[in-house]
């Protein structure tokens, strides 16, 4: 079993959840990097380019289909047996869908289809993998959102309209501080019972890292550099000192909260 940190992150092939890899497996070569990808290809020719790119940290492929609930059992299972624990869940998986046409079929279809990758199997994830996460002596989880997920900065600035998928974002961060918010009660409780000494808490966050230009965003020009979209997600990653249930971007090269 790795020493170092447990870390697993969905939808790491590409895009932004190959540049968290890529700057954290530079910055904290201690620690074992799960990368969860649908395919396995991609995943190959992911972990070749990041050893090419310089990461010497340990690297491992996942097969992983964050909408398949055997996919997920069997990945629980798989690194319950090999680490024993997971001490970083980083849920970046996630697709952008606009309706083809005007049609109240293809309005649901879109909406369905967002919120079961970005949203219903984000908990489904942190669901499964809370057991081995307890396991860990400071457990994270790390859901990536978007700018378009903050009500407050929807209705006070002027952003971009993108009711589906932002729609999407708005409900991860709803799960991101519910989930908090319980497991803030199970601390309680412990506290009470006198067995915080068996107890990890485990942070949930919420990142918005950005318009980035990715397979998302169909690589628009306008887009940040992937990597540049990584740095507050690795910032979570490694300190200790954020509160859960926040919700964080990066702003001129410094941590800034972000209003719900």
């Amino acid at each position: 079993m790795a020493t170092g940190k447990i870390v697993l992150i969905t939808g790491a092939s590409q895009g932004l959840g190959l540049a968290i890899t890529r700057v954290a497996g530079t910055r904290d070569v201690s620690a074992h990097y799960i990368l969860a990808c649908r395919d396995v290809g991609a995943g190959e020719k992911a972990i070749d380019e990041l050893k090419q790119s310089g990461v010497i940290a340990s690297l491992e492929l996942l097969q992983l289909d964050t909408t398949d609930n055997s996919a997920i059992s069997t990945a629980v299972d798989r690194i319950s047996n090999t680490h024993g624990r997971l001490d970083v869940l980083i849920n970046n998986a996630g697709i952008a869908r606009l309706p083809q046409d005007d049609s109240l079929d293809m309005l649901r279809a879109a909406y369905n289809d967002m919120f079961s990758v970005n949203v219903t199997s984000v908990a489904c994830m942190c669901h499964a993998f809370w057991p081995l996460l307890s396991k860990s002596p400071a457990p994270k989880v790390i859901n990536i959102t978007s700018g378009l997920g903050s009500i407050t900065n929807c209705l006070s600035k002027k952003m971009q309209r993108a009711a589906p998928y932002g729609t999407s974002k708005v409900a991860v961060n709803g799960l991101t501080a519910h989930l908090q918010v319980a497991e803030n009660d199970r601390i309680a409780l412990a506290k009470d019972k006198g067995t915080m000494a068996n107890v990890s808490e485990v942070k949930y966050y919420s990142v918005a890292p950005g318009f980035l230009k990715t397979a998302l965003t169909r690589f628009n020009e306008r887009g940040k550099d992937p990597v540049e979209g990584a740095e507050v997600v690795v910032r979570l990653l490694l300190a200790d000192d954020f509160p859960g249930g926040t919700q964080w971007e990066m702003e001129d090269g410094k941590m800034q909260q972000v209003p719900w």
